[in-house]
């Protein structure tokens, strides 16, 4: 290897080595704000309020089938319409279903107890009290209101108003009763009370919000619901308030049904029963007046075809009155959503489909119209949707018209021919069996509504919710907050802050750290590091001695050798920037280092003005270097042995008033001459380089 290379050559260091050199100096200040910062995240974590999950698991009647057990009355699709899971999990989370929880479970009001930690809701038996509202539709907002409670007058004191237990208060524009909760104890003291009245809707909403239904699986009519609550008890209790209220209210939906299908069938009875005692009274009349007894063989098979035709005609009237029904739906809609009319007179099968589409387009309207408002994009697609089935239905309507219109045309002169055919049958049996004909009609068409009144009355009787409960409300947490999160955030925050630390004071640093630092900036060789000795000894290496610091002088030694420190070239200048940087500490022990290897070595105190090597290795400093340059001594006395064998001292003299001049006078180079000479190696303890230009005059040496 050549000269230049050694002198150039870059070491090559581990990418991790140097992050570790970089930063591990500074691994108390890593430990403190890592200590911080954890402390932080641990008070923030008490001061976090937990979130525990309450759940439930439920199963939605197949919404492939229809809403009733019984086949027959799956045939009348009277008892209730078809169910999709999609559209029962937005029912579920409406804001109509949710309000009625509100207002059942009172949750419109909530009680606090604000602590010096953190805020705790209070529900149910650890809770004082409770605001009841006397008017719950008409609830609104009031805000945060603290309170304290005198248990032994057995008042409120709240917005500066004084309520005695079971009194009124006023909030807003709502009035509420103060009930006391008897089971909660009255021996607690320093509780910090505090109410928010919410409105309805603000209640609701915040339930709408922490409340999450899905379906175990794409085909699965079984819902799980979770909803986050801080309190387990309060949000098993809204679970099971919304099983009961979501399925009441679809009992009562297919109640209305029913009734209106009830009151249709009851309507015709009447009318129907009005008939047939005309019919019979006209029979008897008839048979008193022509005395007749028996019909002819012929005339009853005519009567037989005319029957069956009459037959027809009167149910495509009852279609043609259903029909009717259906077209009065259409064009005015029910009260309230949902509310359809019996399909049980409508036999057209797309007639049916198009009326379960335009249910299904209305409730989409409604739920888009809560959502969105009525003026966005989605409900006026909904609404173009409704308004494009109602044509359709009434396009339908008119071609299923038409062709009743058409088969009654056609009955009709089917009629009209076995009319013909009875000219033959004299006209008094003729006359009779015209009577008899109407009196049969209307008897089939009696019977018939009897049947459907009674199906229908069974159906209602056999109505059951839609919603049936596998797993009662259950809770499990808190799975907020996540300690390890907040513990790992704070280690983040206070790694962040050490790196940034770090880099500030690298960047306001004006000392060198590291000695990267100085093969960065320079192609000097560096040939040792020695470490900052705790002790204040000036010698650090001896005959034995195995200690860091020896060690590195004795690396010291070995490389200024490789560097040519030799017999040769025997001199050596230790200097440094300016005064205390440790320039006399290593030239006491890198001559100590050398002696160490049976060679003989003179250490000159050459810092004229601030000489210390003396008075470290215990020698007299006068006579000195000064005392020989001016003839006052001879080299013999100024070279003074001390307690390191083989170690002699070259000692300073008295500080003189001109030692730059004195370095350059010929006796210094004489002086040079002879310690070259009488030793191995000549080591030279010279001033700082910065301040005076004793070093620079020695460089020649």
């Amino acid at each position: 290897m050549s000269e230049d290379q050694f002198f150039k050559e870059k070491p090559q260091t581990n990418i991790i080595a140097q992050i570790v050199h970089r930063y591990m100096p500074f691994w108390p200040v890593f430990v403190v704000l890592t200590a911080i910062s954890l402390s932080i995240a641990f008070i923030y974590l008490r001061a976090q309020t937990r979130i525990y999950v309450s759940a439930a698991k439920v199963l939605l009647k197949d919404p492939q089938k229809s809403g009733s057990d019984s086949k027959v009355l799956d045939a009348l699709n009277i008892s209730s319409e078809k169910k999709i899971v999609e559209n029962e999990i937005i029912v579920l989370r409406s804001t109509a279903l949710i309000q009625k929880v509100v207002q059942d479970l009172d949750l419109y009001t909530t009680i606090y107890n604000e602590g010096n930690v953190q805020t705790e809701e209070l529900y149910g038996d650890n809770s004082p009290l409770t605001f009841k509202a006397l008017n719950k539709d008409s609830i609104t907002g009031a805000g945060k209101h603290f309170f304290e409670i005198n248990w032994d007058k057995q008042f409120l004191e709240i917005n500066g108003q004084r309520i005695p237990f079971r009194g009124t208060l006023r909030m807003g524009t709502t009035d509420y009763q103060v009930l006391i909760n008897p089971n909660y104890n009255r021996n607690v003291s320093g509780k910090k009370y505090f109410a928010v009245f919410n409105s309805l809707a603000g209640a609701a909403g915040g339930i709408i919000g922490s409340l999450g239904i899905t379906p175990q699986s794409f085909n699965s009519t079984v819902l799980d619901l979770k909803i986050q609550s801080p309190v387990p008890a309060k949000g098993i209790d809204i679970l099971k308030r919304l099983f009961e209220i979501y399925n009441v209210e679809g009992i009562e939906d297919k109640d209305r049904i029913a009734i209106g299908t009830l009151a249709f069938i009851d309507d015709r009875l009447n009318t129907v029963t009005a008939q047939l005692d005309s019919v019979e009274s006209n029979i008897q009349y008839y048979k008193a007046t022509q005395s007749i007894t028996d019909l002819g063989a012929e005339a009853a098979l005519y009567f037989g075809n005319i029957k069956t035709m009459d037959q027809r005609n009167a149910e495509l009237e009852l279609r043609m009155e259903g029909l009717r029904d259906v077209q009065s739906y259409v064009n005015s809609k029910g009260r309230r959503p949902g509310t359809v009319p019996s399909l049980t007179l409508v036999s057209d099968g797309t007639l049916s489909g198009l009326l379960s589409q335009l249910y299904d387009a209305e409730f989409e309207l409604d739920k888009a119209d809560a959502i969105a408002g009525e003026k966005s994009e989605t409900v006026v697609l909904a609404q173009e949707r409704v308004t494009r089935l109602k044509k359709d239905i009434a396009e339908n309507m008119e071609n299923v018209r038409n062709n009743i219109v058409t088969e009654k045309s056609s009955v009709k002169a089917e009629i009209a021919k076995n009319n013909a055919l009875l000219k033959d049958v004299p006209e008094k049996e003729r006359g009779l069996l015209n009577i008899s004909r109407q009196l049969a009609i209307k008897n089939d068409i009696y019977n018939f509504l009897l049947q459907k009144r009674e199906e229908t009355a069974i159906s209602s009787a056999a109505t059951t919710g839609d919603l049936r409960v596998l797993e009662g409300g259950y809770s499990y947490g808190p799975i907020s907050p996540v300690a390890k999160n907040f513990y790992l955030t704070g280690f983040l925050i206070g790694l962040f802050l050490f790196l940034l630390y770090v880099q500030i004071f690298e960047q306001f640093n004006n000392k060198i750290l590291f000695r990267k630092e100085i093969e960065d900036k320079s192609t000097v060789p560096v040939i040792a590091e020695i470490v900052q000795a705790k002790t204040k000894e000036p010698v650090a290496i001896s005959e034995g001695q195995r200690t860091v610091v020896a060690e590195q002088f004795r690396a010291l030694r070995t490389n200024l050798a490789f560097m040519g420190f030799n017999e040769q070239h025997q001199t050596l200048m230790v200097t440094s920037s300016i005064s205390g940087e440790g320039k006399s500490f290593i030239a006491i022990n890198l001559a100590i280092s050398m002696t160490l290897t049976g060679k003989k070595v003179a250490l000159m105190e050459m810092d004229l003005r601030k000489p210390k090597l003396s008075k470290h290795l215990n020698v007299l400093r006068d006579p000195g270097i000064s005392s020989y340059l001016v003839n006052k001594a001879t080299i013999d006395e100024i070279i003074k042995p001390t307690s390191f064998n083989n170690l002699s001292v070259i000692s300073a003299g008295p500080i003189p008033p001109n030692p730059t001049e004195l370095i350059g006078r010929p006796e210094f180079a004489m002086m040079m001459k002879e310690l070259r000479e009488r030793f191995d190696y000549v080591i030279i303890d010279t001033a700082p380089i910065g301040p005076v230009t004793d070093a620079q005059l020695l460089a020649v040496y």
